[in-house]
């Protein structure tokens, strides 16, 4: 299966702005729901002077910002904490990893049903691309239902491929469909391309029908 370039520790500390609001359990304060596990190594450092103010959202709306900044993307180049604030609302908290000497941008937002998403962005580095993806994540149960939270996924991969990306399935060992790429030259000749990969899944999985957005991003 496609990875997109959200690491584990990054969905982990997820929790943290979902549950413990945007100053990310600085202040001196106890947890909403104290069972939550936090972050193992490697640890993380947050910046102090992280943005406020970021709109409440439903998965329906962030993926169709989302949608927006990659049907308008014309190289990597453009994937900057300036252009999502711009197109989508929300601004973007650094985090760093010591351990791996790697950073990234993230913010997360609790949507219901235990359902969360991660808007999160990876810098350009020695062993990654400068990369972007939304996942949406149920710690207690990543297989359940989407109902209320699903982004129709055919719709969403039809939208790039009108915008310009030429797509291809990618199935499983037993022919079972796992994500579907889509690819996009960039346009200034930097050779900069985009390989976006959605990861789909049922509305309710297990059953035949529907099938919603779990994560879209680019790939390394």
């Amino acid at each position: 299966m496609d990875e997109l370039l959200m690491r584990p520790t990054s969905a982990a500390l997820l929790s943290l702005f979902v549950f413990c609001g945007s100053a990310l359990c600085a202040c001196a304060h106890t947890p909403a729901n104290p069972t939550l596990p936090l972050p193992k190594e490697p640890r993380a450092m947050t910046t102090p002077e992280a943005p406020m103010g970021n709109p409440t959202l439903s998965a329906v709306e962030i993926g169709e910002r989302f949608l927006k900044l990659l049907e308008e993307l014309q190289s990597r180049k453009d994937l900057t904490i300036e252009r999502i604030r711009e197109v989508t609302g929300v601004s973007l908290r650094r985090v760093s990893f010591p351990s791996e000497n790697i950073e990234s941008y993230i913010h997360g937002q609790a949507l219901g049903n235990g359902w969360s998403y991660s808007l999160e962005l990876i810098p350009e580095s020695r062993s990654l691309k400068q990369g972007i993806s939304l996942s949406f994540i149920n710690e207690s149960d990543e297989y359940s239902s989407l109902e209320g939270n699903c982004i129709d996924f055919e719709k969403y991969k039809n939208s790039l491929i009108n915008a310009g990306f030429t797509d291809s399935p990618a199935y499983g060992e037993i022919g079972q469909l796992q994500s579907w790429r889509l690819t996009k030259f960039a346009q200034d000749g930097s050779g900069d391309d985009m390989v976006i990969s959605i990861v789909p899944q049922n509305e309710t999985p297990g059953s035949p029908g529907r099938l919603c957005v779990k994560s879209v991003g680019t790939l390394n």
